[in-house]
């Protein structure tokens, strides 16, 4: 029977895939086959995700760009290294992290320049690479689809920024229109939405905050750092040859209550 997630002979683009969660959509796809195109803003974890994937089964290649996410020709050079794309993935997220009270139009901006503008830019530039179709996923977030409650922030910890969540709003849309725009090349786009998955060293710092969003899940506990992977690679891969412009939440139920 025909492995429906098999990623043979694919190659995928990565945004972000230095990252917190997309290290582990790397480390997925490339056990699944496929080759994958590291990118990210920060030469020494470009390094490191290199090395630790190169360490890890799998035939595909490991290959790396350095990609501003709000630098447009950043971003065409990145997919222009890439050859033949796919798959994309754009993993990144602009955030000022900062009261909603004290947040400049400067800040606002920079944040929307990486979340919308440089996402419509990325889309584009990799549908042109995409010349025997491929599919694209999006990280977009909970926060783009509900507003953080200020009462889970204890002490001076600012809630969620508006910046973040409305430029995560607008990547969910932003996948439903592309999707429309592209579907007859061949090209699916999907979006996932992230439930709470805080860093370990937010958990260290913020044991309250923790506690605060776990009560708020069904699952009753925090994402965990792999579980966003298989979502992608279902999106990207043949089980989900019929699925486009949708938006999967994986936030451990925290957006169906």
């Amino acid at each position: 029977m025909q492995n429906l997630f098999s990623m043979d002979g694919k190659t995928v683009l990565i945004v972000g895939g230095a990252g917190y969660l997309g290290l582990p959509v790397c480390e997925a796809l490339r056990a699944q086959g496929a080759s994958v195109v590291i990118g990210d803003h920060h030469p020494g974890r470009l390094a490191e995700a290199q090395a630790t994937l190169a360490g890890q089964p799998g035939a595909g290649e490991v290959t790396t760009c350095h990609v501003d996410m709000a630098d447009e020709s950043s971003i065409l050079a990145c997919v222009d290294s890439c050859g033949t794309l796919h798959g994309l993935v754009m993993a990144t997220a602009g955030s000022s992290n900062t009261h909603f009270d004290k947040l400049t139009a400067e800040e606002y901006d920079r944040s929307n320049r990486i979340n919308l503008t440089g996402t419509f830019v990325l889309a584009r530039a990799a549908a042109s690479k995409m010349t025997e179709g491929g599919a694209m996923v999006f990280y977009s977030s909970m926060y783009g689809t509900v507003a953080p409650d200020p009462a889970n922030y204890p002490g001076d910890m600012p809630p969620n920024p508006v910046d973040y969540g409305a430029g995560k709003a607008g990547i969910s849309q932003m996948a439903r229109y592309v999707a429309g725009h592209f579907g007859r090349r061949g090209i699916r786009v999907n979006a996932i939405t992230p439930g709470p998955f805080p860093p370990q060293a937010v958990q260290d710092v913020h044991p309250e905050f923790i506690a605060n969003l776990t009560r708020d899940t069904m699952m009753g506990r925090m994402g965990r750092r792999h579980e966003t992977a298989g979502a992608v690679v279902f999106l990207l891969s043949e089980a989900a040859s019929y699925i486009t412009g949708q938006i999967l939440g994986v936030d451990g139920g925290w957006t169906a209550w």
